[in-house]
């Protein structure tokens, strides 16, 4: 049974009432006073008519849903009665539900889903700030399965949302517990009321200013070390992420690093707001100019000094450099003074506070997962795939529902021979894809003076694939040289005969491969293809494109068996990937090579989740 696809517009109006005049105060939204997780955390301010900014000029009904016009902002609200009064910015669009067509939470479930979200980033238009506008959204499409189902999976997801949000709360309740126990041990560090000595930051910690290698120099770069920007250290967590570019054995001797137990600071940012922010190092990484580092004198405890940065987050904030809110030079860092309580004090305080940090990311690491099966289920239900059972199930019932649906919609009758939702694919059209994304791939990666040989390219076919999440291979064979598609013979040939590709004469050990004449022809057709992922699958790209078809068989060969892992339940640690080479004979081999060895391994699954790649770490 195939699901109408209809344009949103047919299921629910696009709302454009404005504000009219009123008498008092009103409260005001916009987009940053909405949550990631739909729920309003913080109403804006209190408007009269004349006073009101000129944005505040809507207003809503109850269960209008509104979504964040800017590319890139997943926020989503459905409207409480309790919001009627209420206005709301004009950087929110309202779409509001024809109940007829359409079950409000099942609207909203998809609205904040990556389908819609997707198709909103790919219609979004702008000089200055990339937004989706009025005429526009028509163009997003919406699956449309009858009302009952819908009802069914909008149940389903508004559980597994509540379940989201009840492990919110818990962080952040959590989260304080460490402020609360600094404040307790040694009061608030900017009033200093228990008169502790102070002493300026670079009497206390050495502080280091991080560096951006010159980009010109591509061998600066690599998959060596990590290079740590902003982005690491503005998260939730304690401890610094994954860094997604990293620095070769090169780049880091002329860059900045750090050892494990040094607190890295954002102090330059285009948000002030995140000017101060903190994390620790819990290994060694570089790092760039926006950074500064401490790393802690003798007789300082590294979990103190880091937890002081977390307090005194408004004390670094205040010594930005003259006018320049988002920014604040080391000399200014190394002037703020910090208080300094007796070493014994400060290492008590972190034998207290290393459980409590050690839990908070635990609990980040939790939530995560929650966020990715959350994603799963989100998908699964706008696929068909999580009712196919309670379909099964009410089928009579459900047939006769979507006839007068389709009516209503003026859609194709449901007893129509329109293939089923997951029907198997057209083997033809598959290939010519596989064919054009590999010449999209040459492509964006070949150099004249670097050319690349088949084996990196059938490296990075498979890994541009699983970042794409796109299915064009159903299966990857485990070969000596990592996942292949072993059809890769089939689809190379079919590019060069559309001189899509050139596949030239072999030069010792290298099979080089450079784009044909009409190259620019599957460009167009993978550009399709890869649709709202083209972005993050050109940035892999620009960073992998000088690497070695060694270290990405390492990458592309410890990312399939952490999948493998990750579908039996088990995390993708170090051991766990061995395990998997192990049980394949072809990758035996694999692990007699340095290639291979636990910190190359270790290094590939650190920079696969940089890269974004979803592995299980539990």
């Amino acid at each position: 049974m195939k699901w109408p696809t209809v344009p949103i517009t047919t299921i629910a109006e696009l709302a454009l009432d404005r504000v009219t005049t009123f008498d008092g105060e009103r409260p005001y939204i916009d987009t940053g006073s909405l949550g990631l997780d739909g729920s309003i955390e913080d109403v804006g301010s209190m408007v009269t008519f004349k006073t009101r900014p000129s944005r505040a000029d809507l207003v809503v009904r109850s269960n209008d849903i509104l979504f964040a016009r800017m590319k890139g902002t997943a926020k989503v609200l459905l409207a409480a009665p309790h919001n009627s009064g209420w206005i709301f910015s004009t950087g929110f669009a309202v779409l509001r539900p024809k109940p007829s067509l359409v079950e409000p939470r099942y609207l909203y479930h998809y609205v904040r889903s990556s389908a819609f979200q997707q198709q909103k980033d790919c219609l979004a238009t702008g000089a200055i700030q990339l937004a989706i506008n009025n005429n526009a959204i028509p163009k997003v499409e919406i699956p449309v399965p009858a009302i009952s189902e819908q009802q069914k999976i909008a149940a389903v997801l508004d559980q597994a949302e509540s379940l989201l949000k009840k492990r919110v709360i818990a962080n952040d309740k959590a989260t304080r517990i460490i402020y609360a126990l600094f404040y307790k041990m040694f009061g608030d560090p900017v009033t200093n009321p228990m008169g502790w000595l102070k002493r300026p930051i670079n009497k206390i910690a050495i502080v280091t200013t991080g560096s951006t290698p010159s980009r010109k120099i591509e061998e600066y770069y690599g998959d060596y070390i990590e290079w740590i920007k902003s982005d690491n250290i503005n998260t939730p967590s304690h401890f610094l992420t994954t860094a997604t570019e990293y620095l070769s054995k090169k780049g880091e001797r002329i860059g900045r690093t750090v050892e494990s137990g040094a607190t890295l600071i954002t102090c330059i940012a285009g948000s002030p707001g995140c000017i101060g922010n903190a994390a620790m190092t819990d290994r060694r990484v570089a790092f760039n100019q926006q950074i500064n580092a401490l790393t802690p004198r003798d007789g300082v405890n590294s979990i103190f000094l880091y937890c002081h940065c977390l307090v005194s987050k408004r004390l670094i904030q205040a010594a930005s450099t003259g006018g320049m809110k988002g920014l604040v030079s080391k000399g200014r860092l190394s002037a703020v003074e910090f208080i300094l309580p007796p070493s014994k004090l400060q290492d008590h305080f972190g034998r207290l506070s290393e459980p409590l940090i050690k839990a908070a990311q635990t609990r980040i690491e939790h939530k995560a997962i929650l966020d990715r099966l959350f994603t799963i289920l989100s998908k699964q239900a706008f696929s068909g795939d999580l009712t196919t059972k309670w379909r099964v199930a009410h089928m009579r019932e459900l047939l006769a529902e979507m006839e007068a649906q389709a009516k209503a919609l003026d859609c194709p009758s449901t007893q129509s021979n329109s293939p089923e939702v997951g029907s198997k694919r057209h083997a033809g059209h598959d290939m010519f894809n596989k064919a054009a994304l590999a010449a999209y791939i040459t492509d964006r990666c070949h150099a004249p003076d670097r050319p690349m040989g088949r084996v990196k390219l059938a490296k990075l076919f498979y890994l541009v694939q699983q970042k794409a999440e796109i299915e064009l291979t159903e299966t990857f064979t485990k070969r000596a040289a990592g996942p292949l598609d072993d059809e890769i013979h089939k689809f190379l040939s079919l590019a060069q005969k559309s001189k899509w590709l050139v596949l030239c004469r072999g030069e010792g050990d290298l099979k080089p491969v450079r784009p044909g004449a009409n190259v620019s022809k599957a460009i167009e057709q993978a550009q399709k293809l890869l649709g709202p992922s083209k972005a993050k699958v050109d940035e892999m790209l620009d960073q992998m494109k000088g690497w070695g078809y060694r270290a990405l068989e390492r990458w592309a060969t410890v990312l399939d068996a952490s999948f493998e892992l990750t579908a039996a339940g088990q995390p993708a640690t170090v051991e766990g990937v061995k395990d998997i080479i192990q049980r394949h004979p072809d990758w035996v081999p694999k692990l007699s090579r340095d290639e291979f060895s636990d910190t190359n391994i270790e290094a590939a699954l650190k920079g696969l989740r940089g890269f974004g790649f979803k592995t299980n770490q539990d």
